[in-house]
């Protein structure tokens, strides 16, 4: 980007923009930079392009990608166990079949971002057992 791109003006709340600069000082980036790459990320799925994308800018928005996932996994965890509970269960199972965790995230990695979200259920009182990197099984 340069600075001869147009610019504008943008309004938002001060707890949403304190997250965008939180977020970009963890990336390294600049907040400008943060909101623009974030905005592209978003536009990826809504059409296909005919243009290839820069290498460079295709690893920035897969890692962008890959630190959401620690945040669906909760989710997911989360929706499972409410589910368990009013279904009478003492244990709950999170898929992950359709995030492909098995390709394209190299293994060390992987293994980090899962041990830290089993670590997390450990330490709220569950048993988390991981099966490679299709499910988790939770027992409360």
């Amino acid at each position: 980007m340069s600075r001869e791109d147009p610019q504008f003006k943008l309004r938002m709340p001060p707890e949403l923009r304190a997250q965008a600069e939180q977020a970009a000082k963890i990336a390294g980036r600049s907040l400008n930079s943060e909101l623009v790459t974030r905005i592209e990320a978003s536009f990826i799925s809504d059409s296909a392009s005919e243009s290839l994308m820069p290498a460079k800018k295709a690893r920035e928005l897969a890692l962008m990608a890959r630190a959401r996932i620690p945040d669906e996994l909760r989710r997911r965890a989360i929706e499972a166990i409410d589910r368990a509970v009013r279904l009478g269960h003492s244990e709950a199972i999170v898929s992950l079949d359709d995030l492909h965790l098995e390709s394209g995230i190299p293994d060390d990695e992987l293994d980090e971002l899962l041990a830290n979200f089993v670590c997390d259920l450990e330490q709220a009182g569950y048993t988390a057992k991981r099966d490679d990197a299709t499910a988790i099984l939770i027992e409360f």
